[in-house]
């Protein structure tokens, strides 16, 4: 059995509890691609997936190879006309009685076209029963991460080598991108972050064309997909020399990141972690400048469950992935991210990074 066909059968099981006997993603320009992917191992652009005592698995013309080579024991259906129709005239023939779908990933006018060519069954809206599924990792998921990790820090190493005074934000990320996929990325996992100065103040900043110049901080976030899975790590150097007030901040965030790091388990809570760092830099005195999440879980996408948050009701649990990234951002000056990424265990974490982050390193 491969690892695609037990996920489905997990699901199936999952929800035959909730009396729902079969399951339609619709996956059309990568509406839900993560899904898909983690159901079949199909890494194409569309397609639609029925997951029921009968499977099927529906694409075009552009994809038949592709999913000959990558999907493995559902029936192949090529789709000539709408997929809608394809899908709703297999659906019509079969035993099911209440379907579900994912109402996250498909638009609302979508399912109720599906509703109107489907009268005999019930089409039930779920929300996030295949994400509940991929929260936890596989040993074969946790590898890929690992990989997806080293590719990230190796390029890392290779572009702090080559970044001077009077290069643009721009011109490093392109660069860094080009070592990235050299050395085997799919692709940038998201648009990598290049923040200087006070560019480095804003915590999902675009990538622009301003110089670095000596006295600047200088913020790196950055990752890459690879074997279908993403990285996600943040560094923070100083151009040239170090001030005063950066290094007040970095020690602060490096603190911060440490207990993050200390108190992620398996049984805690993502509001727990998130605190506990949180208070760090609140006793700091810059409560007011760490305004978004402590971290996210990682894998097929970049932010997935669960979330270390204030607002986080998640558990974590072994065999979850998740980022802790603790920041200080100062309007005007710039700021401070540490990200690593963890891997959940009953008594700790792995960290999974290894890039140095026990100094201010300077370029």
């Amino acid at each position: 059995m491969t690892i695609y066909r037990e996920r489905r059968e997990r699901l199936l099981s999952a929800l035959r509890e909730k009396e729902i006997d079969g399951f339609v993603t619709l996956n059309f320009e990568s509406s839900d691609a993560a899904n898909i992917y983690y159901l079949s191992g199909f890494h194409g652009s569309t397609a639609a997936l029925i997951i029921a005592e009968e499977e099927s698995f529906f694409t075009d013309s552009r994809y038949i190879e592709q999913v000959q080579n990558e999907v493995v024991g559902i029936p192949l259906h090529q789709v000539k006309g709408k997929y809608l129709d394809d899908v709703a005239d297999t659906v019509n023939k079969t035993k099911i009685n209440r379907l579900g779908i994912s109402s996250n990933c498909t638009s609302y006018s979508l399912i109720e076209t599906l509703r109107k060519k489907l009268p005999a069954i019930e089409l039930v809206p779920l929300k996030e029963e295949v994400e509940q599924l991929r929260r936890c990792k596989d040993k074969e998921e946790i590898a890929r991460i690992r990989n997806a990790i080293r590719l990230t820090e190796s390029s890392l190493e290779k572009i702090v080598a080559k970044i001077a005074p009077g290069m643009t934000e721009a011109e490093i990320a392109l660069e860094l991108e080009f070592i990235m996929r050299k050395a085997g990325a799919e692709k940038v996992a998201f648009d990598l972050i290049v923040a200087a100065g006070e560019n480095s103040a804003l915590p999902h900043y675009r990538t622009g064309n301003r110089k670095i110049e000596r006295g600047d901080l200088l913020l790196l976030d950055i990752g890459v997909r690879t074997g279908g899975y993403c990285s996600d790590l943040t560094r923070v150097f100083a151009v040239g020399k170090v001030t005063a007030q950066g290094q007040e901040i970095y020690d602060i965030v490096l603190t911060a990141n440490r207990t993050g790091l200390a108190a992620a388990a398996a049984g805690k809570s993502g509001k727990e972690i998130d605190q506990k760092a949180r208070d760090v830099i609140a006793a700091a005195g810059y409560k007011d400048h760490f305004g978004h999440g402590l971290g996210h879980g990682l894998g097929i996408e970049v932010h997935e469950q669960p979330r270390l948050s204030l607002l986080s009701t998640d558990i974590l649990e072994e065999g979850m992935v998740v980022t802790v990234e603790p920041g200080i951002y100062l309007p005007g000056f710039g700021g401070v991210r540490i990200e690593d990424v963890v891997l959940i265990h009953g008594d700790g974490c792995e960290v999974l990074t290894s890039f140095p982050k026990e100094e201010l390193q300077v370029l």
